[in-house]
């Protein structure tokens, strides 16, 4: 029996037609090894044929030294670095494919004999948090100090000497002023080579 113009054929859910797949959740992560410098470019292959994986990454400030006309001047910039070089982490669902065959830079899977370390989501969530860490500007991490504070300097040519923070700059480091011979001398240092001095009473 054929149809008429006009004919109820039936109906077509949309709602299912159109409903978006739910994204693969992985249990762990391989760690794809790679030739020196060429995490990005193994990245870019894999997002050109729509394979997940993830790189760390990490904001660096580099010096970089130039000479212009008999001049020279030391220019800074940001960079951008992975954070795990030679390497580019793979989720369990990509890796049994062995999705990275073929790909320009791309090694293999770490492996020691027959064994094949991978990270758990816990390690990899701890990755990620490193990850934050390092690229939040020093300026906006959590201050370990106070203006006014008394600390004791723990490394440097003044290792031992009782000082108080003076300033705080907007990129993180600290100003103290040292006693020297009953004369207060200030001194820019960073934060890892002071320690927080419980104040005595008197």
């Amino acid at each position: 029996m054929g149809y008429q113009i006009g004919d109820l054929a039936g109906y077509v859910d949309l709602a299912k037609l159109h409903a978006p797949e739910a994204a693969p959740v992985p249990q762990c992560w391989y760690i794809l090894r790679t030739h020196p410098n060429c995490e990005a470019k193994v990245m870019k292959a894999f997002r050109l044929r729509n394979i997940s994986a993830y790189l760390p990454v990490m904001t660096v400030m580099k010096e970089f030294q130039r000479i212009r006309r008999g001049f020279e001047w030391i220019e800074r910039r940001n960079v951008v670095s992975p954070l795990i070089l030679g390497a580019v982490l793979i989720p369990d669902f990509e890796e049994r494919w062995e999705c990275w065959r073929g790909i320009d830079g791309a090694i293999g899977l770490l492996r020691f004999g027959e064994w094949t370390p991978h990270l758990t989501p816990k390690l990899f969530q701890d990755i990620r948090n490193i990850e934050d860490i390092a690229n939040t500007p020093k300026s906006k991490r959590q201050r370990a100090f106070e203006v006014g504070q008394l600390v004791r300097v723990v490394n440097g040519p003044f290792r031992g000497f009782s000082a108080r923070v003076e300033r705080i700059d907007s990129r993180g480091r600290l100003s103290v002023g040292v006693e020297i011979f009953r004369r207060i001398t200030p001194l820019e240092i960073e934060e890892s080579d002071i320690e927080a001095v419980e104040a005595e009473c008197a």
